[in-house]
C-alpha cells in the first residue's frame, strides 16, 4: 500500500506539473517553451535618437503638452454605492462614478505635483507621454516619497512577471534591484509578444528614416552645393576671314565682376521678373543651370513620410500649427478626433496604470486618473451658456465667473425667472455633494 500511495502521488505530481507547463499561463510564466525576450535597451536608445528631431519629434510634442496638462485626481474606492458625483472620468472608470469618494490629499496626489527635486507634474508627465510614444514604455520609481521618471533604456526586468526590476543609470557599470511594488510600468502592447511593447515611433522606422534622409540630403546639398542659376556665356572674338568664330575670349576677374553687376542691375528684383534677357554679341547665350527643389522630389517625398509619420501617431497637420487651407469647422473637427482617437484612449490606459499600480504600492483601494481632454468650441459653448442663461438654469454671478472671467456682484448668485425676470428659490438636496475648487479637485 505504501509503495502504490506513492506511486499514484508521484503521478499526481507529475499531472500537475505538466498542466502547469503545458499551458499558455505555466509555460510563460516558467518560462519553458516560449522564449521571453527582454527590451533591448540598446534599441529604446536608438529610438530615442530618431524621435528626438523631425516629424517623430513634432507629433510627440503635440501629445505629451497636452496630456501634460490634464489634472490629475485620486479618489477612494469604497464597497457601497452612493450618489453618482459629476466627476470627469476616463471612459474605463465611468463605472466606478457612484463608488469613488475623492481625495483632496494624499500623498501620491502630493508626490505627482511635486515630483522630485528638479520637476514638477508637468515635466513629469510630458516626460512620460514622450517616452511611451518613442519607445512603447514609460517607468515610474517610486523612492522615499518621490516619482523619478525612467528612460526605458536604464530599466530592464528583472523576472518575466516584472516582480523586480533591474535599473543601471548611465555610467552605472552594475545595474540595481528595486521591487516590482516601487515601479509603475507604463506599456504600449505588442500582439505578438504580451511580453513587449510596440510604440507608433517603431511602427513608422522606415518612415523615419527616409524623413530623416531627406533632411540630411537637403543640408547637405546647401552646406557642399555652388547654386549659380545661369551659365552666360561670352561671345566669340571675329575670326581672321569673314563668317569665322574666332576664340572665345578669356576674362579678367574684373571684367567677370563687370559683366555680372551689369547684369543684375539690369534684371534683378521684382519689377523685372519674367523679363526677356537680350543677348547680341557680347554675350553668346544663356543656360539655366541649377536644379529646382521640385526636379529633386524633396517635396513630394517630403509630404509622404510627414503623412506617414503623423497618421501613425494620430496627430492632424492642423494639430500642430498648419492652418494653410483649413477653416474653422475643420480645426474644430481635428480637435475633435485629436481628443477622442489619440489623447483620451492614452489617457484611459495610464490611468487605469496608475490605479493598479498605487494599490499595489500604499496597499489601499484608491483609483488615480488623469482628467480626459475635451476638444473645446467657443462658438457653441456661447451658445450653451447664453441658452442657459436665458432659461435661469446659470445664475448671474456663473456667468460672469465662467465665460467673462469677471469678479461676482452682489445679488448675483439669485436665479432669475425668466418669464418675469424675479428671483427664484431652488431647494438643495441634503445628498447634493460639495462642488469641484476652481482648480478641478474636491
Amino acid at each position: 500500500m505504501d509503495a502504490l500511495s506513492r506511486a499514484f502521488a508521484d503521478a499526481d505530481r507529475m499531472r500537475t506539473s505538466a498542466r502547469k507547463t503545458a499551458g499558455p499561463g505555466g509555460s510563460l510564466t516558467s518560462g519553458a517553451g516560449a522564449v521571453i525576450g527582454k527590451p533591448s535597451l540598446s534599441r529604446a536608445v536608438e529610438q530615442y535618437r530618431h524621435g528626438n528631431r523631425g516629424w517623430a519629434y513634432v507629433a510627440v510634442r503635440a501629445i505629451a503638452q497636452r496630456i501634460a496638462g490634464q489634472d490629475i485626481f485620486a479618489a477612494r474606492l469604497s464597497a457601497t454605492r452612493r450618489q453618482r458625483q459629476m466627476l470627469m472620468l476616463p471612459d474605463s472608470m465611468k463605472a466606478f462614478g457612484d463608488r469613488l469618494e475623492p481625495l483632496s490629499s494624499h500623498p501620491i496626489l502630493q508626490a505627482i505635483d511635486r515630483p522630485n527635486p528638479l520637476m514638477v507634474r508637468w515635466s513629469l508627465m510630458d516626460s512620460t507621454v514622450a517616452n511611451l510614444e518613442l519607445t512603447g514604455r514609460a517607468f515610474w520609481w517610486w523612492s522615499d516619497g518621490e516619482i523619478w521618471p525612467l528612460p526605458a533604456s536604464w530599466v530592464e526586468p528583472g523576472d518575466n512577471l516584472r516582480t523586480t526590476w533591474k535599473i543601471r543609470p548611465s555610467g552605472l557599470a552594475e545595474p540595481f534591484e528595486v521591487s516590482g511594488n516601487a515601479v509603475a510600468h507604463f506599456c504600449l502592447p505588442d500582439p505578438s509578444n504580451p511580453f513587449g511593447s510596440l510604440s507608433p515611433l517603431q511602427s513608422q522606422a522606415s518612415a523615419v528614416a527616409t524623413d530623416e534622409s531627406i533632411q540630411t540630403a537637403q543640408h547637405r546639398s546647401f552646406v557642399n552645393g555652388n547654386f549659380p542659376q545661369l551659365i552666360v556665356k561670352a561671345g566669340h572674338l571675329p575670326g581672321m576671314l569673314p563668317g569665322d568664330k574666332g576664340e572665345r575670349p578669356v576674362l579678367t576677374p574684373e571684367q567677370r565682376k563687370e559683366l555680372i553687376s551689369a547684369i543684375k542691375t539690369i534684371y534683378r528684383g521684382a519689377v523685372n521678373y519674367h523679363e526677356p534677357l537680350i543677348v547680341d554679341g557680347l554675350i553668346e547665350d544663356v543656360e539655366r543651370l541649377s536644379d529646382k527643389p521640385g526636379e529633386m522630389d524633396f517635396l513630394d517625398s517630403g509630404k509622404q513620410t510627414k503623412s506617414r509619420i503623423l497618421q501613425a501617431f494620430g496627430v492632424n497637420p492642423m494639430i500642430v500649427g498648419e492652418i494653410e487651407g483649413a477653416n474653422r469647422a475643420q480645426a474644430v473637427v481635428a480637435e475633435q478626433t485629436f481628443c477622442r482617437f489619440t489623447l483620451n484612449p492614452l489617457i484611459d490606459l495610464m490611468s487605469q496604470t496608475l490605479t493598479a499600480w498605487v494599490q499595489r504600492a500604499f496597499g489601499e483601494s484608491l483609483a488615480v486618473w488623469i482628467a480626459p481632454c475635451i476638444a473645446r468650441d467657443a462658438e457653441l459653448e456661447l451658445q450653451r451658456w447664453e441658452l442657459a442663461a436665458k432659461l435661469g438654469y446659470v445664475s448671474q454671478n456663473e456667468y460672469r465667473r465662467q465665460l467673462l472671467n469677471l469678479p461676482d456682484v452682489e445679488g448675483g448668485n439669485d436665479f432669475r425667472d425668466p418669464l418675469t425676470g424675479q428671483p427664484r428659490k431652488h431647494h438643495v438636496s441634503r445628498n447634493r455633494l460639495p462642488e469641484p475648487s476652481r482648480n478641478g479637485r474636491h
